[in-house]
């Protein structure tokens, strides 16, 4: 008979196990970039009928996020599980253990105006780096939804990126 203990050790192990595979898995950046773009474009393409990923959200619904590339200035889509805050999509930048940050993320360093697709609603958003206190809240309620997070925070090495994405509001003169 197992203890308690020996119970959550394995399990430990097992989402361990899974973030270490799913971090190999994506060390083939070109083929996963491709993935990625094309998830993002069957999520647009069926307007909201996809709305959950098992491979790349563990389960979590799901956006297509539109960026500006820093570099090549074209839009770049990926999908990235998120939690709803008021008007405002939280997601992180765990980029599956990585020791780097996700693309999306120098992208939208470099401008934050970006565009996603919810539930086949398209949404101008700008996005901002939850700082502080904010940041530790908002990392405590994903963890909370999504616990192998914290197990790629510490494959990483690095502390995670939390990005809000706020609703974009149009100013009129």
């Amino acid at each position: 008979m197992e203890s308690a203990l020996d119970c959550r050790q394995g399990h430990v192990a097992l989402r361990t196990g899974f973030a270490r595979l799913a971090r190999v898995l994506t060390r083939p950046r070109p083929l996963v970039t491709r993935f990625t773009r094309a998830h993002a474009w069957i999520l647009r393409a069926s307007r909201g009928r996809v709305r959950r990923s098992a491979v790349l959200g563990g389960g979590q619904p799901v956006l297509s996020l539109t960026t500006t590339g820093s570099r090549s200035g074209r839009a770049r889509s990926t999908v990235v599980a998120y939690m709803q805050r008021e008007d405002a999509y939280v997601v992180t930048a765990a980029n599956l253990g990585s020791e780097r940050d996700p693309a999306w993320l120098g992208n939208l360093t470099s401008d934050p105006q970006a565009e996603v697709v919810v539930d086949g609603r398209r949404q101008a958003v700008v996005a901002r780096r939850a700082t502080g206190e904010e940041a530790q809240r908002l990392w405590r309620l994903w963890i909370e939804r999504l616990p192998a997070a914290e197990t790629f925070r510490q494959i990483a090495g690095r502390e995670i990126p939390v990005v809000v994405l706020e609703p974009r509001t149009t100013r009129r003169a």
